[in-house]
């Protein structure tokens, strides 16, 4: 585990571009995605499964991202991959248990958990 040579075509891709590593792209990349996420959030007018859209595509992708490269499961045997991903069950579950049995419950949050909450008003 670890000892093994993990470089494909996306890693030779990455590191031939400003001699930089496939980690530091791979975090570059994950910030970026983390823009579209706070902004998804943050700007008014989306429609909210736009919003849902949004959220579970980036999460997918900074996941993989997350998995791939820095808890190097990219190249390492199925079991320890399955392994990490059995939690995503449970996650799975509390989507469905939390998020869409009960609709209302997104939109009945507390004010605070908004974007437009005033800090400074309600101290």
């Amino acid at each position: 585990m670890g000892e093994h040579e993990t470089h494909g075509i996306i890693e030779n891709i990455f590191d031939g571009l400003l001699g930089k590593d496939i980690y530091f792209w791979n975090f570059i990349i994950l910030m970026v995605f983390t823009l579209f996420e706070v902004g998804a959030v943050f700007f008014e007018g989306i429609p909210l499964t736009t919003v849902w859209a949004i959220l579970i595509g980036v999460g997918i992708v900074k996941g993989y991202g997350i998995a791939a490269y820095f808890m190097h499961l990219k190249g390492d045997p199925r079991i320890y991959t399955r392994t990490a991903l059995f939690p995503v069950l449970f996650v799975l579950l509390m989507l469905w248990g939390i998020g869409l049995s009960n609709p209302g419950s997104v939109q009945g949050l507390p004010d605070w958990c908004t974007p437009n909450w005033d800090y400074a008003r309600n101290r």
